[in-house]
């Protein structure tokens, strides 16, 4: 069975479609080449989410405004820090003909965070740490798993960077950050009683396990980005 992108009941032709781009967390970016009358022939960018195959417009370049004539073909790709570029065959605006007929192949300034930055070692800092009341100066004695999407409103991820800060009423208290099967990812030792150590490190996500060996202690825990 064909599946239309869009309803195209008032469009005189799709000259072109194509998917271009699988991001690593699945989203599908493709392009489609859509004539609606006279050189208003446009380049529209779509998105399929994982598990779905609905569309949705990410962005439309229009033949008329963003050409001088109608748009011919192009493509799309999301670059490592999560901007969409196109690439196009039109007629540059504000700018002399170079060729016979005007047409040039180019490309569109970067659309930035139309995605999640992506590849290996791609990390995101946010712009402040995310805080949870319920984790600042929070007493624990022995462990409990965190959903860090729920807790702090951070994005789903396999890693994020957070930070540690714990406080004990006595020393060698330790406070530790990781799996059930591997506690142990992120590590706090209290050194003098009542004095607070600071960290900051990576653990696994989106649930995490924090938990305390020798004793209680006071934790507060911020999530500073993710991997």
């Amino acid at each position: 069975m064909f599946t239309p992108l869009i309803n195209y009941s008032s469009y005189q032709h799709v000259l072109n479609a194509l998917p271009c781009f699988v991001h690593q967390n699945g989203n599908v970016y493709g392009i489609a080449i859509e004539k609606q009358s006279g050189i208003r022939q446009n380049l529209s960018v779509y998105r399929a989410r994982p598990g779905s195959l609905s569309r949705e417009l990410v962005h439309r370049y229009v033949g008329g405004v963003d050409s001088q004539a109608q748009i011919a073909a192009g493509g799309c790709v999301i670059l490592q820090d999560g901007s969409l570029w196109v690439w196009a065959s039109a007629v540059p605006v504000g700018i002399p003909p170079i060729t016979t007929t005007g047409f040039v192949g180019g490309f569109w300034e970067p659309i930035p965070d139309v995605d999640e930055p992506w590849g290996e070692g791609a990390i995101t800092l946010f712009d402040a740490p995310l805080i949870s009341p319920a984790w600042e100066g929070r007493a624990l004695n022995g462990g409990e798993l965190v959903n860090i999407p729920a807790v702090f409103g951070a994005t789903v991820a396999g890693t994020y960077l957070v930070r540690f800060v714990v406080q004990a009423d006595a020393a060698n208290v330790r406070v530790r950050a990781g799996t059930l099967a591997a506690p142990f990812f992120l590590t706090v030792n209290t050194q003098v009683a009542g004095v607070q150590i600071h960290a900051q490190g990576w653990v696994p996500g989106p649930d995490v396990w924090i938990s305390t060996v020798n004793g209680v202690a006071q934790v507060w825990l911020q999530v500073l980005g993710v991997a």
